[in-house]
């Protein structure tokens, strides 16, 4: 009777180790996405306005593939104002002016079409901070 616990209870173990590794490379993989279309969306962002200091990237919502990926995010430019909305964005988009925001917002971004030629601090969906 022991042995046959003993055995259904290593059976079990090692069934929920199996499932919690495939969690964590599953989570892996949608981090390793997530920042792939971050990096491509801070890209298309500096080639679309000008005078970017800081872009954050609040929260992410990823489409099945090959769908798009949408965020929100918000950008503080060098003269202090700030845009904080909703877009869309795919990993080939050279250029990023898909905005759904309120009209003042996009007063804002409208202000400051252009382009970004210096480095920007970025803080992305999971925390991280760089410059891009």
């Amino acid at each position: 009777m022991k042995k046959k616990v003993l055995i259904l209870l290593f059976i079990l173990g090692g069934i929920i180790m199996a499932f919690s590794i495939n969690g964590q490379v599953q989570k892996s993989a949608e981090e390793k996405r997530n920042r792939e279309y971050e990096v491509s969306l801070v890209k298309a962002l500096k080639n679309s306005y000008r005078d970017i200091e800081e872009i954050q990237v609040l929260d992410t919502v990823y489409y099945k593939e090959p769908g798009n990926w949408g965020c929100v995010l918000q950008i503080l430019f060098s003269d202090g104002r700030t845009a904080k909305y909703n877009l869309g964005h795919g990993l080939n988009d050279e250029i990023n002016k898909s905005a759904v925001a309120h009209p003042d917002t996009l007063a804002v971004l409208s202000k400051h079409y252009g382009s970004t030629e210096g480095k920007v601090q970025v803080i992305y969906s999971n925390g991280d901070q760089g410059v891009q």
